[in-house]
C-alpha cells in the first residue's frame, strides 16, 4: 500500500481531540503518517482570566494564581496540545507548531491556507490527505473554525491535494444544531485506543503550576471533555479523494 500523509489542522488547543481524536487514533493504526497542526496561539480563551483570578476551584486542588500573563498562558496551552497528541500517538515530530501560526480569533481563510501550504510543502499531492473543520452555515461558529475549513475546501478544489474530510462539531450536534444533517460517527475502534483518547483528555484537566499545566482545557470547555470522556468520538461531515 503506498504511504498516505494525514495532516489534521487543528484551530486551536483541544480541537485536535474534542472533534478530531478519535479519526486520529483510527489513523495512525491504519498505518497512515499522521501529522497535526496547531493554527493559532489559542491566546484570546476566557480561561485566561478565571485562571488568573487568584481564587479558589472545584475543579482542582489549588488556588487560581493572581493574573497570568498571554505567553505564560499560550505555554500551558500548547504543553496540553503537545500532551495530547502525544497520548493520542503522534511522534514529536509530528505534532507541528508553526512559527507563523495565526493569533486566536484572527485566523483568515488565507492565513489558513498558508499554513496547509507549508506543512504539506514538498509532498505528492496524489499521497496527501487535508483534515480539519466543516464550515456550517447558520451556526455561530467560532470564526477560526470556520477559516480551515473553508481554506482546506478552496484548496482541494483547486488541486493543492488529493483528500479531504471535513468534521462537524460535536457540540453543535449535542446543542441540536446539525439536524438533517449526514454524517459518519467514528468511534474508538478497540479498548486501547479507548485508552490513548481518555489520556490525552486527562492531560487537559492537569492542575500542576509549579510545571507551568494549569488545566486550561477543563477550565475553557467542561461540558465538552466532560461529554468526550463519557462518549469520545468524532464526526466525519465530508470525506473526498481525488
Amino acid at each position: 500500500m503506498t504511504e498516505q500523509y494525514v495532516f489534521y489542522f487543528a484551530p486551536h488547543q483541544d480541537d485536535e481531540l474534542l472533534n478530531f481524536g478519535a479519526a486520529i487514533t483510527q489513523d495512525i493504526d491504519a498505518g497512515n503518517q499522521v501529522f497535526c497542526v496547531l493554527c493559532t496561539d489559542g491566546s484570546a480563551s476566557g480561561a485566561r482570566q478565571l485562571i488568573g483570578n487568584g481564587e479558589t476551584c472545584h475543579l482542582h486542588q489549588g488556588k487560581h494564581p493572581a493574573g497570568m500573563e498571554v505567553p505564560a498562558f499560550v505555554a500551558a496551552r500548547d504543553k496540553e496540545f503537545i500532551g495530547s497528541c502525544s497520548a493520542m500517538g503522534l511522534t514529536d515530530d509530528r505534532i507541528l507548531l508553526p512559527a507563523n501560526r495565526a493569533r486566536d480569533g484572527a485566523l483568515t481563510p488565507e492565513h489558513a491556507a498558508e499554513l496547509m501550504l507549508d506543512a504539506t510543502r514538498g509532498l505528492p499531492k496524489t499521497r496527501v490527505t487535508v483534515k480539519t473543520l466543516l464550515p456550517v452555515a447558520g451556526v455561530d461558529q467560532n470564526p477560526d473554525h470556520t477559516a480551515v475549513g473553508t481554506a482546506a475546501r478552496s484548496l482541494w478544489e483547486g488541486g493543492a491535494f488529493a483528500g479531504l474530510t471535513l468534521f462537524y462539531e460535536p457540540i453543535h450536534l449535542d446543542r441540536g444544531l446539525l439536524e438533517g444533517r449526514e454524517m459518519a460517527v467514528l468511534r474508538p475502534q478497540n479498548e486501547a485506543q479507548t485508552a490513548r483518547l481518555l489520556a490525552a483528555a486527562g492531560v487537559y484537566g492537569r492542575w500542576e503550576p509549579e510545571t507551568g499545566r494549569y488545566a486550561v482545557g477543563i477550565h475553557s470547555v467542561y461540558d465538552e471533555f466532560a461529554a468526550f470522556v463519557i462518549a469520545p468520538h468524532s464526526l466525519q461531515g465530508f470525506a473526498e479523494q481525488k
